[in-house]
């Protein structure tokens, strides 16, 4: 077997998984949505039972707004933002694995695996990816986002020679 043939494979089992995450990814931002939208309806009524209830709630570990809110009563609220943090997070992961899926996909249905179209694709993924890492870290996010930047780079550059392979023939 080739070496082309072996990046088919792995591309289409690449692509499988991918769609798989993608799914899952997909189905745990309508949850949150979901959620958000409830504890938006009942707002009211589960802010006076937490706070006839619960002397405390501790969201020590969590984002400093959501610790505000939680802080001044609005326990709810600090729920309702959680849970936008999540359905945000979980959406541009989603966003992430369909273009990785697509990317392999295409290589796996292609001649070659140097084709425009998944330059276009990995400066997708490669953007939404750095901006998940710079909400954690800027210094891995901008080391990150040169690393893409990089390898889009390179990949450009194989799709010029796979261009004048093909001119050639």
């Amino acid at each position: 077997m080739g070496k082309l043939e072996n990046i088919k494979k792995t591309s289409k089992l690449i692509g499988k998984v991918g769609k798989i995450f993608q799914i899952f990814a997909g189905i745990l931002t309508g949850f949150s949505l979901f959620f958000i939208i409830i504890l938006s309806i009942l707002r009211t009524t589960l802010n006076t039972m937490i706070a006839e209830s619960q002397a405390s709630f501790d969201f020590s570990n969590m984002w400093q707004y959501a610790g505000k809110l939680e802080s001044e009563g609005k326990v709810v609220e600090a729920g309702i933002l959680i849970l936008i943090f999540g359905a945000l997070f979980t959406l541009i992961i989603t966003i992430i694995m369909h273009f990785i899926a697509k990317i392999f996909n295409r290589i796996y249905k292609g001649d070659s695996p140097f084709l425009p179209e998944i330059v276009n694709d990995l400066k997708i993924v490669s953007a939404l990816s750095t901006l998940l890492i710079l909400r954690n870290s800027i210094g891995l996010g901008i080391v990150s986002g040169f690393i893409f930047w990089g390898i889009i780079q390179l990949y450009e550059y194989g799709c010029e020679l796979q261009n004048q392979v093909d001119e050639i023939l």
